[in-house]
């Protein structure tokens, strides 16, 4: 799966010219970006992944489940 990315259609000063808005993901099933749906409870990170052969970037999405209130992230 690879994660799409697109210039950010409005300018403002919070926001570097470089970055860039997440449209969806392009999987082998739909040519199409899908959506992606972020649910209660996870938290996601995006993190850079580079081809060990192509080096081209890649983005992976990692979802993990939520700490509940009092538990520590050991």
């Amino acid at each position: 799966m690879e994660i799409v990315t697109a210039p950010i259609p409005a300018q403002s000063p919070f926001i570097p010219l470089e970055a860039k808005i997440v449209v969806g993901a392009v999987a082998p099933a739909s040519p199409d970006p899908i959506p992606i749906v972020l649910l209660p409870g996870y938290e996601y990170r995006m993190r850079e992944w580079r081809h060990p052969t192509t080096h081209e970037i890649h983005w992976r999405l990692e979802r993990r489940k939520s700490p509940s209130p009092g538990e520590t992230d050991d």
